[in-house]
């Protein structure tokens, strides 16, 4: 039906009386306008509504569109501010098409009260009880000037009740409001020079585009046609700005979408069909980005209540653009807990001393990744992991934030965590995954979830390979999860969901990266990870922006205090460790540890041979011992000027953490292994004014162990063990430079 325009009978008495010539009998005028004015709203006010179909969250974000931008930004007019959502939502009752949502955006109820569920129900909706908004405008002031601008015939079949209703191309309609706005236009009910109240226009030609190839930012054709349709509302805003009485008029600008899409379609229930942008542009809204989850829904109801209609209480849509949330802190490192450079280590460089370890495997500590070092994560049962710390339970309700980059070059094998805390073995389990392939092996996805009633699976978002992608989580609990993935060619997508009725996620597993919470699970990620960081808030989208930096990235480090690391310390080291070098909580210390035998130099090592994720602590005699890592937990300064250090020792490059045996022969000893499966078990290493007099011992049950050397020397090694009498040996800690 395009080109067909259709217009409704009704009186213009307000209007014509304002607008009639000065000779008109004064007295005559203020009787009309008394009797009228309790049927009218302020005539200041003036409402504009745009729904852009098949516009995606994060369409704006990544396209050429500095007339919407201008919306956002505050900077259209004077006293205009921008309240914006790129993670609003479509309806979910009903699969993510035009048909339900359009019904939606225009009555401010979903498909379970419209009754509208599909493209081909449209005409059945239940309108007597949820009428469009024009129409609730025009019962209420029947000398209201309202326009109905479609681009989808089937759109007719929603009772508007406007003056003016069209159905006809982009371009046309763009060309006709203009008109309405500029005074030019004229119709059987709409006379030229009518003042526009309330104007609905709808713009179909994005969701032409994402069709036609791809709804997806990275499509040249779906991008440059978000472009145009923000030059047609940008020709649109500049005839309201160039009205006569502009400065004197109060105008609100609606923007939203129906549906996002995935693909050539859109239909299915998922987070990139889901996910749309919400803008509210006005003299009354605040400056910022919208609290909570915005729907589609929320337009009608925002554009009555600017028009001074109460809000009928039987319908779903919120009224947005004055609740915003607050500015993001003067810092990025605010809330940092947790923060892995992977410069030769795993040190928090955060303040918060949460170091890593490797959990199982050989993970591999490279340099030359997107800054500086990477770990490489590519054998079976290979990751890394926080542990359980008090940091790292977010429970029902503490915001937060997931961040790594991630490099590939083939798809994934199954469906791998890159970080999380849960048991994969079912989605429902309690806890939260960022992971590495939600649909065909290139895709990054999120799955959280406090049990099977309010679990949520945020994905997907296609990646390509051999390229640095920023991945990001963020997790408001009283709005929205979104997951941000910013490409090697500088596109930042962008989907999200509702999270504010999921529960307690604390699922008591440790926080690993590269596996589940058991580190078990079946499929292990194969991927490189560079600058992993966790934050106890959810960071606004402008510091992801800035992360992002278009694509070539910053490092975090580069704005945590200027510049440098943190508080982390990677302190110089002297060539060896005694009592007088000045040890502190959270150093991580790369050290060789040997023992002088029969003026023999034995040095600690790792066994080659591995069961079960366990080898060998040896001492070999030939040659030289392997790089250990002592992360320090707590220092203990003693009356002798020895000092005790609490902590752990791990093998350098995933060879595990040094432990002892639940078995004890009956000499009371115990064989010393390196456990890719755990943490380690804590030790206290004594050091003395002497370098070579360093020893080392545990605390299995309620009894002491020292390390020991065994006394029998086969191939020129030694078995460490652990003596339980308890006996040990003394050692020299050589510091690793």
């Amino acid at each position: 039906m395009a080109g067909i325009i259709r217009t409704a009978k009704k009186s213009h008495i307000i209007r014509s009386i304002i607008n009639f010539s000065g000779n008109k009998n004064r007295n005559t005028l203020a009787a009309v306008l008394l009797t009228v004015t309790s049927l009218s709203v302020d005539a200041s006010r003036h409402s504009l509504v745009i729904a852009i179909d098949g516009l995606r969250g994060d369409g704006i974000e990544s396209t050429a569109t500095p007339y919407m931008d201008q919306l956002i930004k505050g900077t259209w007019a004077p006293g205009y501010k921008g309240a914006f959502a790129h993670y609003a939502q479509t309806m979910t009752d009903a699969a993510p098409n035009s048909g339900p949502n359009h019904v939606g955006i225009m009555t401010g109820v979903t498909a379970t009260k419209s009754k509208v569920t599909n493209n081909s129900n449209v005409g059945g909706g239940a309108y007597s009880r949820y009428p469009h908004y024009l129409k609730r405008l025009e019962d209420h002031d029947s000398s209201l000037n309202t326009a109905y601008l479609i681009t989808w015939g089937t759109d007719l079949q929603i009772p508007s009740h406007a003056d003016v209703i069209v159905d006809a191309d982009d371009a046309s309609n763009t060309e006709r409001a203009v008109k309405i706005m500029n005074g030019t236009y004229s119709a059987a009910n709409w006379p030229q020079g009518a003042i526009p109240d309330a104007v609905f226009l709808f713009l179909d030609d994005v969701d032409g585009a994402g069709h036609s190839c791809c709804f997806t930012p990275g499509d040249d054709g779906y991008r440059a046609e978000i472009t145009q349709v923000d030059g047609q509302i940008g020709q649109v805003l500049t005839a309201i700005k160039n009205r006569p009485d502009f400065a004197n008029e109060d105008w609100q600008i609606v923007i939203t979408s129906d549906h996002g899409g995935r693909g050539s379609s859109h239909g299915t229930h998922s987070a990139d069909n889901y996910t749309i942008p919400f803008l509210v542009a006005s003299k009354q809204a605040n400056q910022g980005y919208l609290q909570g989850v915005p729907h589609n829904y929320d337009a009608a109801v925002t554009a009555m209540d600017h028009m001074g209609l109460a809000i009928p209480s039987n319908l779903d849509g919120d009224v947005r653009g004055t609740d915003v949330l607050a500015s993001p802190p003067e810092t990025i490192e605010t809330e940092l807990v947790a923060y892995l450079q992977y410069e030769g280590d795993y040190a928090d460089s955060s303040d918060k001393h949460n170091h890593a370890q490797v959990g199982g495997g050989s993970p591999q500590l490279i340099s030359g990744g997107k800054f500086g070092g990477y770990v490489g994560i590519n054998g079976d049962n290979e990751y890394v992991t926080f542990g359980s710390i008090n940091d790292l339970d977010f429970n029902s309700s503490e915001d937060f934030t997931l961040l790594t980059w991630y490099r590939v070059s083939g798809d994934q094998s199954g469906d791998p965590v890159i970080m999380g805390n849960k048991n994969w073995n079912s989605g429902n389990n309690r806890g939260t995954l960022l992971l590495a392939n939600e649909d065909n092996g290139d895709d990054f996805g999120i799955n959280i979830a406090s049990y099977s009633g309010d679990r949520k699976d945020i994905d997907p978002i296609d990646y390509t390979f051999n390229g640095w992608w920023m991945i990001m989580a963020t997790f408001d609990r009283d709005g929205a999860s979104i997951l941000y993935a910013g490409s090697p060619d500088g596109r930042l997508y962008m989907i999200s969901d509702d999270i504010t009725d999921v529960g307690d996620i604390n699922s008591a597993l440790p926080w690993n990266i590269g596996q589940d919470g058991t580190g078990t699970y079946q499929y292990n990620l194969k991927a490189d990870l560079d600058d992993t960081a966790i934050w106890r808030r959810a960071l606004s989208i402008d510091e992801v922006k800035s992360l992002f930096n278009n694509g070539a990235g910053k490092e975090l480090h580069s704005l945590i205090n200027g510049g440098d690391n943190g508080s982390v310390e990677r302190p110089s080291l002297p060539s060896t460790l005694n009592s007088s070098f000045a040890f502190a909580s959270g150093q991580i210390l790369p050290v060789y540890i040997s023992a002088l035998v029969d003026r023999q130099k034995c040095s600690l090592q790792w066994d080659s041979s591995r069961i079960s994720g366990e080898r060998n602590a040896k001492f070999d005699c030939n040659n030289t011992g392997d790089k250990m890592l002592i992360r320090v937990d707590s220092v203990e300064s003693l009356a002798n000027t020895d000092v005790n250090i609490t902590g752990v020792i791990v093998a350098d490059g995933g060879y595990g953490a040094l432990e002892w045996d639940n078995y004890k022969n009956l000499r009371g000893e115990r064989n010393a292994k390196f456990d890719e499966n755990s943490t380690g078990d804590t030790v206290t290493i004594t050091f003395r004014s002497s370098q070579d007099q360093t020893t080392v011992t545990t605390h299995p049950g309620s009894g002491t162990c020292g390390l020991e050397w065994d006394g029998t020397k086969l191939s020129g090694e030694r078995i460490a063990k652990w003596d339980c009498h308890p006996r040990g040996d003394s050692f020299l800690f050589e510091t690793a430079q």
